[in-house]
């Protein structure tokens, strides 16, 4: 061993010191008479190659060659991917956490584009900030101002309050469903997690609906009556004392238009994600090529369905009298006879606008979360 190349030793202790690994001069050696075939010692790329594809064939890392027990100088490797990290591996819990925390924070940064999409979507079947004519985005986002900036925020609060069930049953449905066997009707995958991510749609939307109707209800409302006060405006509409119906105008658009959305940007989001995987032989993509499947994913289902979406709006934001309430069919006659196709895509363009950043935002907000978790919490 005393034949040992230094500049070999001296290359291998480097890259250990920046593993944070604390290995011996003993132990490097060692590692540089595996990797030596031929024994003339030093290490050539071909033999550096060599010795890591087998590495890589169990994966393993640097820490797992000093990690182990040694028979004979030679590191044991383990037959499976085991942790060697020490920390737990992430659960529903902890997903849970992260996501709900990253929701808020997403939410809460892009709200004021959320409230601009609205307002933009109910204008020509009522006032919105007291305007008589209708307003474009900029024009909005001034009369927000000068009513107040936190104004521009209103409707976030119970955003946020909902994201949390939200977030736990879309990930249980859609999981437990992909996972089951009666999804499994079709040959091609991507199917089954279309009908999959449609299922969950229906579910979690019929459940939730009341709590997006009333954020709704704040969003558009001339004066704030706070969460509490719309409830009570929602439930005593029509003359009822405490009439629950109407926490779910609009739910045939609603339940009509999440179908084929949310098997949209479920389905496609989870199959191009294995898609990119499989092509790129990588366990997990970064950052950036999961922003760009998530972001257009959700375009395509937003750009297919935001009809819906509108008349949805529209139904969920009415306060007149009972017999003039809209229905679906009158609503898209009106918006066909005034604007013709572009009606139905009023405030679509505030919407695009929100999802890159809110997608960006979300992941990098989930993957610090993570962190802190794992570092003052997890165990």
């Amino acid at each position: 061993s005393s034949g040992i190349n230094a500049e070999s030793q001296s290359v291998l202790f480097s890259f250990f010191k920046k593993q944070h690994v604390d290995i011996p001069d003993s132990k490097i050696k060692e590692l540089i008479a595996r990797i030596d075939k031929d024994k003339n010692l030093l290490i050539s790329w071909d033999e550096f190659r060599e010795f890591n594809q087998f590495r890589a064939k169990f994966e393993i890392t640097a820490r797992h060659y000093f990690g182990d027990s040694y028979t004979d100088g030679i590191v044991n490797i383990p037959e499976k991917k085991e942790e060697f990290s020490g920390k737990k591996k992430f659960g529903f819990t902890e997903k849970l956490v992260c996501g709900g925390v990253a929701g808020v924070v997403s939410r809460t940064a892009t709200a004021p584009l959320d409230r601009i999409k609205v307002l933009l979507q109910v204008q020509g079947q009522q006032k919105v900030l007291g305007a008589a004519e209708e307003l474009g985005i900029s024009q909005l986002c001034r009369a927000m101002v000068n009513e107040g900036v936190l104004t521009m925020w209103r409707g976030n609060g119970i955003s946020c309050l909902k994201i949390f069930p939200e977030n736990a049953m879309r990930f249980l449905i859609f999981e437990s469903l992909c996972e089951s066997d009666i999804m499994k009707i079709s040959q091609n995958d991507l199917v089954n997690k279309l009908l999959s991510g449609g299922l969950t749609g229906i579910t979690v939307q019929s459940l939730m609906y009341p709590v997006e109707l009333t954020k709704i209800r704040v969003m558009t409302a001339q004066t704030s009556l706070g969460i509490l006060g719309t409830v009570r405006s929602i439930s005593r509409e029509n003359g009822k004392k405490l009439g629950i119906t109407n926490f779910y105008q609009g739910m045939s658009p609603a339940l009509m238009g999440v179908l084929p959305f949310a098997s949209l940007q479920l389905g496609l989001s989870k199959a191009g994600t294995e898609l990119y995987s499989e092509w790129n032989k990588i366990g997990n993509p970064g950052f950036w090529p999961l922003l760009s499947i998530s972001s257009s994913a959700t375009l395509v289902a937003m750009g297919c369905t935001y009809p819906l979406q509108l008349t949805k709006c529209r139904m969920q934001a009415y306060t007149g009298p009972e017999s003039m309430r809209p229905t679906l069919r009158t609503l898209f006659t009106k918006i066909w006879s005034e604007s013709g196709v572009k009606g139905f895509y009023r405030g679509f363009s505030a919407n695009a606008l929100k999802a890159v950043p809110a997608s960006s935002i979300g992941w990098a907000v989930f993957t610090k979360t993570q962190k802190l978790y794992a570092t003052y919490i997890g165990s």
